[in-house]
């Protein structure tokens, strides 16, 4: 097997101010409060290769999943199963998963030149491939975000978007998976920094373009030195928020993101090199038969929305020697994290939400029999075994692929 190689490229992804901002209801942005970016690294081990885009966006459609990966394929020795785009989960920027949500022609001309520039992206990192190392630590944040699900006295259960005294008790996993590119020279060349806390500082009155925290964090740690490109991917994020979130205060949004980036950047010398080995992806099919009746804003998100629906979705995988990524095509609740890592055949799994498609909220079968926002907003009941189903399908299917590489 040839040594791996690693490539690295970004691109400023920013709309046109005057699109519409979704995450919320409907709003049209005024100005541009953070610029929006993409990064991708790409892994090739000569018998097998990836690419991981990761996009500040609050979704991608699966529709534009499929042709940034169709461009990238051509143009590269990439299988376009072996291309996963992440968004960020930003809830200040626009649409890009709803198709014809808005018909503005600025929005419009975005979503063409959004393509392009992805594929691009991904094709230039291609091109960059270079000789280096995959490096691997976990640190916490345990006081940075809190789950914001709360029973109330008479037994139901609802949300508190914010919980600045940390007196939330409901679970939440903590982990910030670092996964870092260092080159022959010592150079740390990208830093993946995921974590499962959504990127809702600002609320649904700011109508400035932003990427959230994880923009700020980015900045952050890029300005150290220690690391050239940062990317960010949530993970198990559903039901956490910031502690400090749903405002319109642009400086305790980058407050959020530097704190997260002073405990990236304590972590950082822990970064030790991940066990090599061949590199594999793959896409493992899910159609869902919408269980889900939603209406108003909500339903605008979604074409599908009424019983019995068929969503055609995708859960996904990517490894390389001890590592793997696990895709889910949703917003996947906290829990999660734990049960793939302990059931994943990887050493090192990182679970991965918001990936080549939207299909609102992936929760547990308890969160379902309790009730609140992300019970209406999960397509499917009940829903546990389909999750755990579809992504253990996809890992284990390229373990047998990296195990039985020569």
């Amino acid at each position: 097997m040839a040594a791996l190689r690693f490539g690295i490229a970004s691109a400023d992804i920013t709309p046109p101010i005057g699109v519409f901002l979704c995450g919320y209801n409907p709003r049209r942005s005024e100005s541009v409060g953070h610029a929006l970016r993409a990064e991708v690294l790409v892994c090739d081990s000569g018998a097998g290769a990836w690419a991981l885009v990761t996009a500040d966006l609050l979704a991608v459609s699966n529709p534009l999943v499929q042709d940034v990966r169709a461009d990238a394929a051509k143009r590269t020795g990439l299988k376009p199963d072996a291309i996963m785009i992440a968004a960020t989960h930003t809830h200040s920027g626009p649409n890009t998963f709803a198709v014809g949500w808005r018909e503005l022609p600025e929005e419009v001309e975005y979503f063409r030149r959004l393509r392009t520039t992805l594929a691009d992206m991904i094709v230039a990192a291609w091109n960059a491939r270079a000789p280096g190392e995959l490096v691997h630590t976990r640190t916490t944040a345990p006081e940075f975000g809190s789950n914001r699900r709360v029973q109330k006295p008479d037994g139901t259960w609802t949300n508190e978007w914010a919980d600045p005294n940390g007196t939330h008790t409901g679970y939440f996993d903590p982990t910030v998976e670092l996964l870092g590119l260092r080159r022959p020279d010592g150079t740390l060349e990208s830093l993946l920094v995921a974590f499962g806390c959504h990127p809702v500082c600002f609320n649904s009155q700011n109508t400035a373009i932003s990427a959230d925290y994880p923009g700020h964090m980015k900045d952050a740690l890029e300005a150290t030195g220690l690391v050239k490109t940062t990317m960010f991917a949530v993970t198990g994020h559903a039901n956490v928020d910031p502690r400090h979130c749903v405002s319109n205060d642009p400086a305790l949004t980058k407050a959020q993101g530097e704190k997260l980036a002073a405990i990236v950047k304590a972590a950082i010398p822990s970064l030790k090199p991940v066990k090599t080995g061949a590199a594999a992806g793959t896409r493992e099919p899910w159609d869902m038969t919408i269980a889900w009746s939603i209406s108003g804003n909500s339903a605008s998100y979604f074409k599908l929305n009424q019983p019995g629906d068929i969503m055609h979705s995708e859960a996904g995988a990517l490894g390389v020697g001890e590592l793997a990524f696990v895709c889910m095509p949703g917003e996947t609740v906290s829990e999660f994290m734990k049960r793939f890592r302990a059931e994943s055949p990887f050493g090192i799994t990182i679970m991965l939400s918001v990936v080549n498609d939207f299909v609102g909220y992936l929760v547990t079968d308890a969160i379902i029999a309790e009730g609140a926002y992300e019970t209406m907003m999960c397509p499917i009941r009940p829903s546990e075994a389909a999750v755990m189903q579809h992504g253990l399908a996809a890992l284990n299917r390229i373990h047998t692929a990296i195990t039985t590489t020569k």
